[in-house]
């Protein structure tokens, strides 16, 4: 995973979050793309609690000083 550096030293991120919805069947759902600016990578969900759970284990490997997990 690729982050950036702020001035203060402090780890960031950048994302472009893009959302849409999608109908199958006359069922309705949610899609969502996050793109890294930074490296171009892009990471596709199916829902919000995928999103979220991404977003938790990338917080939480930035929590660990010693790098392990990355």
């Amino acid at each position: 995973m690729s982050f950036a550096t702020g001035v203060d030293g402090a780890t960031y991120y950048s994302y472009l979050l893009r959302m849409w919805q999608v109908s199958t069947d006359g069922e309705h759902a949610w899609r969502i793309q996050l793109e890294n600016v930074q490296t171009g990578d892009k990471h596709g969900f199916g829902s919000l609690d995928e999103l979220l759970a991404y977003l938790s284990q990338l917080m939480s490997q930035d929590d660990n000083p010693s790098g392990e997990g990355r």
